[in-house]
């Protein structure tokens, strides 16, 4: 990653600790058990194995307001859908990968964007290209 801010974790296997064999299935397989999800378009361990990897490569760097890092990724096309209840809300165009440098919780999910939010980079002040 640009600036050494984060180094991305390289597990072996996405799905190699419980934790992250939760999220994969929480975030491939629409279930209405929870308030707030949002579900790929493709549940492949392959295309959510390539959504980490684009991530990690090309994202942008977010800090949130618990100072974790996160990576954020615009794909250019449909990844996904969010659910509330079990009621879709949004399409979603974006990836976020969340704990990108811990090998055992590591995982994805699909995000959509707000074409009304404008978010400047703290390190070169310039407009960051959200969806």
């Amino acid at each position: 990653m640009s600036n050494c801010l984060v180094t991305p974790a390289s597990p072996i296997s996405l799905t190699g600790t419980q934790y992250q064999l939760s999220k994969f299935i929480k975030h491939t397989v629409p279930s209405g058990s929870y308030r707030l999800d949002s579900v790929f378009d493709d549940p492949t361990y392959k295309e959510y194995s390539d959504y980490i990897v684009n991530t990690s490569a090309s994202g942008l760097l977010e800090t949130d307001d618990l100072d974790r890092k996160n990576l954020i990724w615009f794909a250019g096309s449909h990844t996904g859908a969010v659910y509330c209840n079990g009621v879709f809300v949004a399409p979603t165009h974006g990836v976020k990968v969340v704990l990108p440098e811990s090998e055992t919780k590591l995982h994805a999910f699909p995000i959509a964007g707000s074409p009304h939010r404008k978010v400047t980079c703290a390190l070169c002040g310039r407009l960051l290209p959200l969806w």
